[in-house]
């Protein structure tokens, strides 16, 4: 989304000014580097260092504070009092990695998008390890996205797709405003369903499925002119060591993750409060959670707005404020993932945490997330 959900990187906290005015990611994020990444961030430590020195970053917020992965490990980690659920997992570095995709998707940068300092055709692209170009490429998106054009397989990388393009709905999110709330929803249970079948290792969803021939209905459209994608290109390019079924599975279901904890940061989605006791459909067990009345576009909202919805003190409102929270309902998830539940039994359960309200309404910036008006220059002694 033109700038809000952009990576933030522990290594650059200390390097880079405090109060940006750069945009913000929903529920933020500090990714931890796979062994691969680290590799590559040491050998180009000292570029990062001089894309740094030369405020390569300014304008683009790449600090903050790990809000998704503070989710993820209360979520999937046994919490201190000792709590035996099937969730907890000692080792989340995979669904971390998941989460952190939406993102930061690694992609190859192709002859012919553009001619950027820094960017090597065929390289593939990360911001630790290739920030000059990463940060070149955003701009690129973001300001193509500014000028009308719409972003997609035909003319974008997942980088500005996710950001500014047609997949926006990996961060639970409308492509534009005046969206109608049925097709994001769609959107968001069809990518739910694609990592969903990945996750539980479903035959033909493994490391060399090829991701514009599965069998999802309105899934494969979105990688028409990415015909040869296998799913590892699409979650583990560049990164051999996540090349296995099992650490392939934890990813997709990091990626899905990622798109419930934004449905749940104010400045993505707008819901109802949970009505107490109330049940998901079927299932008394499952709680339900407060239903959406809109789900938020980002090209005509006030960056700032957008940022303080996404702050550890939003998260712990939140917490206190909702039950089901976002951490149940994560638990929820990764307990029916620990089960290898079916897709066709877990859809009841996505589709109860993205129902709609009656009155939902179509994608707009969202009360609360306007740009304040000009200033009037007759006040204030000019």
């Amino acid at each position: 989304m033109s700038g809000h959900r952009v990576l933030r990187v522990a290594v650059l906290a200390a390097c880079l000014a405090a109060g940006s005015a750069a945009p913000a990611l929903a529920w933020k994020l500090t990714p931890e580097a796979t062994a691969t990444e680290r590799a590559l961030a040491a050998y180009s430590a000292s570029r990062l260092q001089r894309a740094i020195n030369k405020g390569a970053f300014q304008g683009v917020a790449v600090v903050g504070h790990a809000v998704h992965e503070d989710i993820t490990r209360r979520a999937l980690q046994c919490t201190d009092d000792g709590q035996d659920v099937p969730s907890c997992e000692y080792d989340i570095r995979y669904q971390v990695a998941g989460v952190r995709w939406n993102d930061d998707p690694a992609f190859k940068f192709l002859p012919g998008r553009g001619d950027y300092v820094g960017c090597t055709a065929g390289q593939t692209v990360r911001m630790v390890t290739q920030p000059l170009c990463w940060v070149r490429v955003f701009h690129h998106g973001e300001s193509a996205a500014a000028r009308g054009v719409r972003l997609t397989g035909a003319n974008g990388n997942l980088l500005v797709r996710s950001h500014f393009g047609d997949l926006q709905f990996l961060h639970a999110m409308a492509v534009a405003d005046g969206e109608a709330p049925e097709q994001t929803r769609r959107n968001v249970l069809v990518w739910a369903e694609f990592t969903w079948r990945t996750a539980i290792g479903e035959p033909g969803f493994g490391l060399e499925g090829v991701v514009s021939r599965l069998p999802i209905e309105g899934f494969a459209q979105r990688f028409r002119f990415n015909q040869g994608w296998r799913i590892q290109d699409l979650f583990a390019l560049g990164d051999p060591t996540a090349r296995r079924d099992d650490r392939l599975q934890r990813i997709a279901l990091g990626s899905l993750l990622h798109v419930v904890q934004d449905s749940f940061a104010a400045g993505h989605v707008q819901r109802v409060a949970p009505m107490p006791g109330a049940t998901c459909a079927g299932r008394a067990d499952w709680p339900a959670p407060g239903s959406v009345v809109e789900f938020h576009s980002y090209p005509h909202q006030d960056a700032r707005k957008h940022g303080r919805a996404d702050q550890p003190d939003a998260l712990a409102t939140h917490l206190v404020g909702h039950h089901p929270n976002v951490i149940d309902v994560v638990r929820t998830l990764a307990d029916l993932w620990h089960a290898g539940t079916p897709w066709d039994d877990a859809r009841p359960y996505l589709e109860c945490v993205f129902a709609l309200a009656p009155d939902a309404r179509p994608s707009s910036p969202g009360d609360g997330y306007r740009p304040d008006p000009p200033a009037d220059p007759a006040q204030g002694g000019g």
